[in-house]
């Protein structure tokens, strides 16, 4: 009984363990045979390394770009330091010369090839300005204002071809003659006769390509074009600039030509009617060296403002050598390293195998 019981059970077993659900339950785990180690990816473009190993001359061509960056940038920066000494030096020196006093007299035969030896260096000199060859350059703004920089033939008194002088910026009202002719200020405005002025020589850069050519015979210039200038107005090519000043000069009023007279109504209770019209208001300050106008006044009565002598010279080479040496050290860096892994992977093919083999 026992037995048949024991049959029994194990016929049931075998049935139950012949059903599919129930065998994959009672499968064991079987290892795969496929390899799970992570894949690690190659650093760099593996189809862009079997296109340089086909095409040997592309990849030649870039190693040589590689060599050739640190070799050019390295010279560059220390052209740039050539460049910064050159650069101190002539801000130097253009300080110094501006420092100087300035010089009595100028010679009265003048070499224009010479002058930029002496630039910014301040001289006196003694003539009258040609105003029928007066010209204008601009426009430019000053303050928010449109006007132009007033540039006049002078005419030396000891002798020798005139000079470029620009005289400063006037309103654009200002620029026919006839109005500033006028006014309690016209002997600044447009000094009449011999007078001595203060100025410094300049040398302005030359026409580019990009720029147009002057028209003959304008009397405005968008740039200033010493050659055109000169040879329109002829004078010699130099350029010099008057010194700001706002000071009255009263021995060029003997010189003005005469004009309607102004009265004081103040001095008609001091004085009689006949002794009030001897009276001229201007000279009252003839004597006065130390009188000063505002800029105003100029801009007001068409008197030029002169510009203020400073170093118009900008020196950023250092920041181009620090760029130059930075940009060569960067590529030299990445040249070593392009070598230093082109020997340990000379091929595409090589980096493929050690991928495959679990090196990389």
């Amino acid at each position: 009984m026992l037995v048949n019981s024991i049959g029994i059970v194990n016929s049931l077993k075998r049935e139950v363990l012949s059903k599919p659900i129930l065998k994959q339950w009672s499968r064991s785990v079987k290892t795969s045979t496929l390899d799970w180690k992570p894949v690690k990816s190659v650093q760099g473009n593996l189809s862009l390394l079997e296109q340089q190993s086909k095409n040997p001359k592309l990849r030649s061509f870039f190693f040589g770009l590689m060599v050739a960056m640190p070799i050019i940038s390295f010279g560059l920066g220390c052209w740039q330091v050539k460049r910064l000494k050159w650069k101190t030096d002539l801000i130097a020196k253009s300080e110094n010369a501006l420092a100087q006093p300035s010089m009595d007299e100028l010679p009265a035969i003048l070499d224009p090839s010479v002058i930029p030896e002496f630039e910014y260096r301040k001289f006196k000199v003694k003539g009258h300005f040609d105003y029928d060859h007066e010209m204008f350059l601009g426009p430019r703004i000053r303050d928010g204002t449109l006007g132009y920089l007033v540039v006049t033939p002078f005419v030396r008194s000891s002798g020798g071809k005139p000079i470029l002088i620009e005289r400063g910026w006037i309103h654009k009202d200002k620029v026919i003659p006839e109005r500033r002719q006028t006014g309690y200020l016209s002997h600044l405005a447009m000094p009449q006769g011999e007078i001595e002025i203060e100025a410094l020589f300049r040398i302005m850069p030359t026409r580019s390509n990009m720029q147009f050519e002057h028209e003959a015979g304008s009397i405005v210039f968008h740039f200033p074009d010493v050659p055109a200038m000169a040879e329109q107005a002829g004078t010699l090519p130099i350029y010099c600039q008057m010194i700001y000043d706002l000071k009255d000069h009263a021995e060029w009023k003997k010189n003005a030509e005469p004009a309607d007279k102004k009265k004081s109504s103040i001095l008609g209770f001091l004085v009689s009617p006949k002794a009030e019209q001897d009276i001229d208001i201007s000279k009252l300050f003839e004597h006065d060296e130390t009188l000063q106008f505002q800029e105003f006044e100029f801009v007001k009565e068409g008197v030029p403002i002169a510009a203020t002598p400073k170093i118009k010279l900008s020196n950023n080479h250092m920041q181009y050598l620090v760029t130059w040496f930075g940009v060569s050290l960067a590529s030299t860096v990445l040249l070593i390293y392009s070598v230093w892994k082109s020997r340990q992977f000379s091929s595409a093919e090589k980096i493929i195998a050690a991928k495959r083999q679990g090196k990389i």
